[in-house]
């Protein structure tokens, strides 16, 4: 029997030692004692030697030991989950009085090795002094003792001496610091020495490092040293006291870090985990005081009941009624399979069940072994085990020992499993997910029964107790494949440093090296599911949706490379079909699960497309109509059957239900076996007892699956029997075999598993003619980087492959090796053409490689990029980086050319078309370097016109024109649009004619006459008559309306203008409401209205107002199953536009019901799970309480509902009817009578501008905004400007513009405003819209002494949560980041921006607010740059230099409001007058003036 805290071995005869005169740790009688730090300290409680050791000593001081230990955990790094609390909250929780502290390891990895040694000791002083500060206990600070960190054992560890002198190093510096403060240092780095010199001959660790149990026995004087504690008794009964801490370690262990935490202390919480865990957690505590007490008692002699009595402990229930809907009948295995939708040539039937074998529950993840049994890990104590209830998971061994396709024969492998998600065969055991640990469990006695448990690597997430580590696979190279899903925070202490990830993970475990890598991240909200791993070694996983990932990047935030467009978005298990058994047709498709939305197994398709894979449903095999069925895994096995794990349950979820549901089934649990009619099966292969040779003859099997056994065989035999049968089967392939290629690539693969560098091989297989093979080499280059020798050649060379899959692989295995490499990599394969996926990669390889491109020419600013010699990298990057100076690139125009024979013309024509074919983003750039070239001949430009890239050949005609060598004009929409590239008033009036007789052409070339006719300069009235005549052309509306408004509206013919608004507007108020996002309703919409505003025709005005859809936005919140708002206040019979965005990693969609229905439509959509076709109606139910649904939102994805709201006011419910969502997800649509101050119809639409303020230029700058704000926007717009000189208190005509404002902009600083216009400041901001500017923050300066004096930091702190708190002095500017990048205030910002602003240092802690930007001070008034690094989080980073820069802390420059509901407000710091000439702060102020107003933010051009 196995369980968590079990003993790896029989443990050690115990030291005997004599006592010390004194111990220096004064311990009193009830003291809590807790280990903090890192894995060293984790460990102990898995063994208890340690803490028994400690109780055996003070058998009468009732000592309570608790163990906090993380593992990874640094003095200055301990990340936990989302609101878990930290290491100080959980030393207060405990009530510590001493703590042993264990640290160091890490710390010689995370402080770059002897260059952090200043810092570690820094930081170790202060996380020191902090402990030492707080009276954890509520009476008194802790005594401390610090332990530092072992020595590494013998030479598994990376360049052992090397690591060995750093703990050294940071040992030393941990015994300086604690001498200084008077804190006593434990020397394990020098006592494990000793220890390991004394058992050279039986290792004290697993990997050199992490200790045995034997090893804690072994090192305990050391630990428990005379020194500071008691000695140890004579004759202890530590075998009686171990037993009691081992019992209350497993409990304290499931309160600490119990699983689920994401439903306990996260975002999950609501609304089942604030019902089901109060009550555990209390319990849990409660139990750990009861086995407390039997520790004391083991520790004094005392015989203790055998049994542990929890009944003086609270009562919990054991299942809680379940509330809502959705559950299916549990059916017998006969019933469901009577159910099953078979496809025609598919047989399904029963392998096994809970009917023959009872403990075949909830199976979770099955394997078949080399003997052709089945083993099945079984989860019944899903989803959560009850206090005092022991889990007892198992790992079952099913036989088919009659063959006739049923089991017959259960042996159990394994017991006292607690969540065992998953699990794969190894050397005579299994390696095995325990969450938060890896775990090996070994059968050393081959009786058939695991009766070893090493725990391999603690600190992997456990949150979501079906999100932690799952589906391993073994890669082809004896690496351990595992996944780790969505809401996971992993840290793990490895022996090549520390491992963290956040959110997801795919790891890559080598037992041979102890080596953990992150081989390929997700970004936020990413859930990998099922793994498979074709014949070369491509990996397949199901992100949010079933991907192909080819892109093993390490921390790369990567998305798979394969498209998919299906709904089969619940993957879980997937297999490549490589068995004869099937049909031909078959033969590399995939079998795949699916387990909501659809029950039952697909096949999918995946077809090869350069470096990726185009997807393809090819349809069902089997489909459970009842729900219950759940297939979580599934496995070709050795006779070729598909076999299936059906988790079985009438409850399909977790979170959506009760952890403590009634209905949850743990009893039931069936395999299903999968064949093909009228086929014969698979002989099974020998596998178990061949000979190596007969070994590596499978390596050849057609079979995948036969080949992966016999690989698992193979990597555990002996070097001296594999390495000579491996040569002598290399030297007799065929190479004339088809496969010959592959068989080579399996050879290589053994090599890698074994560790046996092989170059003539690699160079055999790297250089093969087929592309697969020299990918899978490319791939394997990152594990062989440092020691394959050349490997830079083989890098280089496989970056210039001829194939895009194998140079996308080497990019991808240079960010594994030396950065140097890498950066020559990316170069060299970037000079290539590139599909979407290879881009990828170079994007993500140089987001890996950010700080080593900082200097590179593609990274460093122009100015110092201009003074570089122009060697052959400065060329590349003048030719191939965007927004360089055209000064810069003619420069290299001109050098290029010099060189040879080759004119400039030609140089620019062939760097224009080596652009097209790299599709690189300076294009353009070059493009307009052509627009200011004459050519001296026509045929020069002849490549340019066949190109593909419509803006090229419009240069290349506009280039024939302006040199006039056009011999006549082509009425092509390209010559047409061309006239977007010439300058020249005469040269464009040349377009009239032809546009003009473009106009009886087919539509394409309409569309583009309409377009030339709209630049065509002069010509007013006959061109406008042209326009208005087919704006009246529903076909060419949008053409005709875009053309007319790109023309000067001076041109605009009076009467032309007057008929065409009378003409169209009725058409337009003919529209539907749902077709009013058209581009056509959207330009004729601003044609007429910009008509009507020239004409001051105010009831017109106001009828094209009147159509204008009301944009509402409302969106998701990730991962907690609610929308952002939970009302939406609108008037009643107005247009709409509901936008909805989902960031969520699931479907969402909005529907909109009757009042009082929400019951009822939601009970609806219940009994929906029952209808196969619910799916396709979006799970919409046919009730007429239904009004309206916006389409189903995939995840990332906005969808947009146009609709009338309803004539009659009331409260209107909004659900989500996605299974399982509505009761949660739901608000509410309050319709009131009229438009409310968000209305954006009203006609006169008024702005105020008070300026007040003579420092930084915003008079003007306002001016001009408002300006444009009436010339652009139609809002009228008042400027009352404060005369510093003739009245400094007072504003004129206050009282008659402020009332009449729907927006008042502020801009002010240090007035002492006269009492009534105060007043009716103050009572304005606090009802309607606002927008409050830089010194506005300290806009008063009311005189000492004065009743208001207290009004100048307490107005700005009421109405815009802060007061001003200074700036960083006036040589000084700042950097700005968006940080709400979808809030549409910030539509068309850059991500990162510079301004001369001086940073003011504010915080809106005041006021209920959100913050849409940030920034920080830059020392100097230069302008500051920024480097492009690609991937999916920043676009943009703050150079090396300009990071040197930065002073002083973050705050926030822009905020909204958001203290009255319905009410839009922001604030902003930026203001200063130059700041006005970057287009971003014109767009944040125009953007903020049209969202505070409730208008629509258009999307940038």
């Amino acid at each position: 029997m196995l369980s968590r805290f079990t003993l790896t071995a029989t443990l050690l005869a115990l030291f005997s030692i004599g006592a010390t005169k004194a111990t220096s740790l004064d311990l009193n009688k009830g003291d809590h004692l807790v280990w903090i730090g890192n894995t060293f300290a984790e460990r102990m409680q898995y063994f208890g030697e340690i803490e028994s050791q400690l109780h055996a000593r003070y058998p009468e001081h009732n000592l309570v030991v608790r163990n906090l230990a993380w593992s990874a955990d640094t003095v200055s790094l301990r990340p936990r989950p989302k609101d878990f609390g930290d290491i100080h909250h959980y030393l207060s929780q405990v009530q510590a009085d001493v703590i042993l502290a264990c640290y160091g390891f890490n710390e010689t990895w995370d402080y770059g090795g002897e260059e952090g040694l200043v810092r570690f000791g820094t930081d170790l002083t202060a996380f020191l002094k902090k402990l030492k500060s707080n009276n954890y206990n509520g009476s008194s600070s802790p005594k401390i003792v610090l332990y530092s960190p072992l020595a590494c054992e013998g030479s598994t560890v990376p360049d052992t001496t090397a690591r060995n002198h750093l703990l050294s190093l940071y040992t030393d510096t941990m015994h300086r610091v604690a001498n200084s403060l008077g804190i006593p240092c434990v020397d394990l780095y020098s006592a494990s020495q000793r220890v390991y010199q004394k058992n050279e001959e039986e290792p004290c660790t697993i990997n050199g490092v992490h200790l045995t149990p034997e090893g804690y026995v072994k090192l305990a004087p050391a630990i428990l040293s005379d020194q500071l504690f008691a000695p140890l008794p004579d004759r202890a009964p530590l075998n009686a006291i171990r037993t009691e801490v081992l019992e209350k370690n497993d409990t304290f262990f499931d309160w600490y870090r119990t699983v689920n935490s994401f439903y306990i202390h996260g975002d999950r919480k609501n609304p089942y985990g604030t019902v089901n865990f109060p009550l555990e957690r209390k319990k849990l505590l409660q139990m750990c005081s009861l086995r407390d007490q039997r520790i004391w008692g083991a520790a004094r002699g005392e015989n203790l009941p055998s049994e542990i009595d929890d009944s003086s402990t609270i009562e919990i229930p054991v299942t809680l009624p379940g509330k809502r809907g959705g559950t299916s009948p549990a059916l017998t295995p006969a019933a469901e399979r009577a159910k099953f939708e078979i496809a025609e040539g598919f047989a399904v039937e029963l392998f096994a069940s809970e009917e023959e074998f009872p403990e075949l529950r909830n199976p979770v993840a099955i394997n078949f072994d080399s003997s052709g049994r089945l083993w099945v890990a079984t989860m019944p104590s899903y989803p959560h085990a009850l206090p005092g209830i022991k889990p007892n998971d198992q790992i079952l061994i099913l036989e088919d020992t009659d063959q006739d396709g049923k089991a017959d024969k259960r042996t159990v492998f394994a017991d006292n499993l607690y969540l065992p998600l998953g699990f794969e065969l190894g050397k005579d055991g299994v390696y095995l997910s325990q969450e938060p640990n890896l775990v090996f469990l070994q059968d050393t006695d081959h009786d058939g029964k695991a009766d070893q448990e090493t725990i391999l690597l603690h600190g992997f997430g456990s949150e979501d107790c079906h999100h932690a580590i799952h589906n391993f696979v073994w890669g082809p190279g004896g690496g351990l494949y595992m996944q780790e899903s969505v809401f996971h925070h992993t840290q793990v202490e490895t022996i090549y440093g520390p491992r963290r990830s956040k959110d997801n993970a795919i790891y890559r475990f080598d037992p041979r090296t102890h080596r953990l890598e992150i081989v390929s991240r997700l970004p936020p909200g990413g859930n990998p599911w099922g793994y498979a791993i074709n014949r070369w070694g491509e990996h397949l996983y199901v992100a949010r949706h079933n991907n192909a990932s080819l892109i093993n990047q390490p921390e790369s935030g990567n998305v798979a490379n394969a498209s998919y467009g299906n709904p089969d978005n619940r993957n879980c298990g997937q297999e490549f079909i490589s068995s004869r058994h099937w049909p031909d047709e078959f033969q590399g498709k995939v079998f795949s699960n699916q387990y909501k939305n659809f029950q039952g197994v697909l096949l999918h398709d995946w077809t090869e497309n350069g470096t990726t894979y185009n997807h393809k449903r090819l349809g069902k095999v089997f489909e459970a109509h009842n729900k219950a069925c759940i297939p979580v895994d599934l496995e070709l096995g050795p006779e070729g059957a598909l076999y299936v794990a059906d988790w079985y349950n009438p409850v399909l979820g977790h979170m959506q239900y009760s952890l403590r549901d009634e209905r949850r089934d743990s009893s039931k649990g069936r395999i299903w076996r999968v064949t093909w009619k009228n086929r014969p099966l698979d002989a099974p292969v020998k596998i178990v007892g061949a000979s190596a040779e007969e070994l590596l003859d499978l390596l050849k099997a057609y079979e995948d699956r036969n080949r992966y056994r016999a690989r698992r065989v193979l990597w555990n035999l002996p070097e001296e029997t594999l390495r000579p049968a491996l040569k002598k089967w290399l030297a007799a392939l065929d190479s004339t075999d088809a496969n010959h290629a592959h068989h080579l690539t399996e050879a290589l693969w053994l090599h890698q598993q074994r560790g046996w560098i092989n170059k003539k091989l690699f160079e055999q297989v790297s250089t093969h003619r087929d592309y697969h093979c020299r990918a899978a080499a490319a791939h394997l280059l990152r594990h062989w980087a440092d020691d394959l020798p050349e490997a830079d050649r083989h890098f280089l060379r496989l970056a210039n492959d001829e194939h895009a899959k194998v140079r996308l692989e080497t990019v991808v295995s240079s960010t594994w090796a030396d950065p140097s490499i890498a950066v020559r990599v990316i170069e060299q394969a970037g000079d290539y053409p590139q599909d979407d996926y290879l881009k990828f990669a170079l994007t993500n390889a140089r987001k890996a490689l950010g700080p080593v491109l900082e200097n590179h020419p593609m990274a460093i600013p122009p100015a110092k990029l201009a003074a570089l010699p122009l060697s052959e990298p400065v060329l590349k990057t003048l030719i191939r980086r965007p927004k360089l100076d055209s000064d810069l690139r003619l420069k290299a125009l001109h050098h290029l050319a010099g060189k040879g024979s080759r004119t400039k013309e030609e140089v620019l024509i062939e760097i224009i078309k080596q652009l097209e074919r790299e599709e690189r983003p300076s294009l353009q750039d070059w493009l307009a370097i052509l627009d200011s070239t004459t050519v001296s001949s026509p045929d020069i430009l002849k490549p340019l016109s066949k190109s593909k890239s419509s803006s090229i050949r419009q240069a290349a005609f506009a280039a024939q024109l302006r040199s006039g060598h056009l011999p006549s004009f082509p009425l092509e929409p390209d010559a047409l649009q061309s006239i977007t590239r010439i300058n020249s008033p005469e040269l464009k009036k040349s377009y009239l004619e032809p546009a003009q007789e473009a106009l009886s052409r087919p539509r394409r070339v309409q569309e583009a006459a309409l377009f030339c006719l709209g630049r065509i300069p002069g010509n007013d009235v006959e061109i406008f008559t042209l326009l208005a005549k087919h704006v009246l052309n529903p076909n060419l509306t949008a053409a005709a309306a875009e053309a007319a408004l790109a023309r000067p509206r001076e041109g605009w013919p009076p009467q032309e203008s007057a008929t065409l608004l009378r003409t169209l507007l009725p058409a337009l108020e003919a529209t539907a409401v749902e077709k009013r996002g058209s581009l056509s309703f959207e330009l004729s919409s601003k044609l007429l209205r910009t008509i009507a505003t020239l004409r001051k025709d105010s009831d017109a005005l106001g009828r094209i107002r009147s159509l204008q859809l009301l944009p509402v936005e409302i969106s998701t919140v990730s991962d907690q199953l609610r929308f952002n708002k939970a009302s939406i206040r609108l008037p009643a019979d107005t247009p709409v536009e509901l936008r909805l965005d989902n960031p969520d990693v699931i479907q969402h969609n909005l529907v909109l019901c009757t009042p009082g229905s929400l019951e009822k439509v939601g009970r609806a959509v219940d009994k929906m799970l029952a209808d196969p076709k619910a799916i396709d109606r979006d799970w919409i139910p046919d009730l007429p309480e239904v009004l309206h649904a916006t389409p189903m939102a995939s995840p990332n994805q906005k969808v947009i509902l146009r609709f009338h709201t309803p004539r009659k006011p009331g409260s209107y419910p909004f659900l989500c009817t996605v299974p399982g969502h509505w009761r949660i997800m739901q608000g509410t649509m309050i319709v009131g009578e009229e438009r409310t101050s968000l209305s954006s119809d009203k006609t006169d639409t008024k702005v105020l501008i008070l300026t007040g303020e003579p420092e930084y230029g915003t008079r003007a700058s306002l001016s001009e905004l408002g300006e444009k704000l009436e010339q652009k926007h139609q809002l009228k717009v008042t400027h009352l400007q404060l005369s510093r000189a003739t009245n400094p208190h007072h504003f004129p005509d206050l009282s008659k513009h402020l009332p009449e404002a729907d927006l008042l902009i502020l801009s002010l600083r240090f007035v002492n405003l006269q009492e009534p216009q105060y007043e009716a400041l103050d009572q304005h901001l606090s009802q309607k819209p606002f927008i409050a500017i830089r010194t506005t923050t300290h806009l008063f300066d009311f005189p000492k002494g004065s009743r208001l004096e207290a009004e100048n930091r307490a107005f700005p702190t009421r109405h815009f949560g802060t007061p001003y708190r200074g700036h960083h002095g006036h040589d000084s500017s700042q950097v700005n980041y968006v940080m709400a990048s979808k809030h549409p205030v910030m539509t068309g910002l850059e991500p990162r921006f510079w301004t001369p602003d001086f940073h003011y240092a504010v915080n809106p802690l005041g006021i209920e607010c959100t913050p849409l930007m940030v920034g920080q001070g830059l020392k100097g008034r230069q302008r500051a740059t920024f480097k492009e690094v690609g991937g999916h989080n920043h676009v943009m980073v703050l150079s090396a230099e300009d990071q040197k820069r930065l002073s002083g802390s973050p705050h926030p420059l822009v905020w909204t409001v958001d203290s009255i509901q319905n009410r839009r407000a922001l604030v902003t710091t930026i203001g200063a007058r130059k700041s006005f000439e970057d287009p971003n702060v014109q767009r944040l102020y125009r953007n903020a003036v049209l969202w505070c107003l409730g208008r629509t933010v258009p999307e940038p051009f």
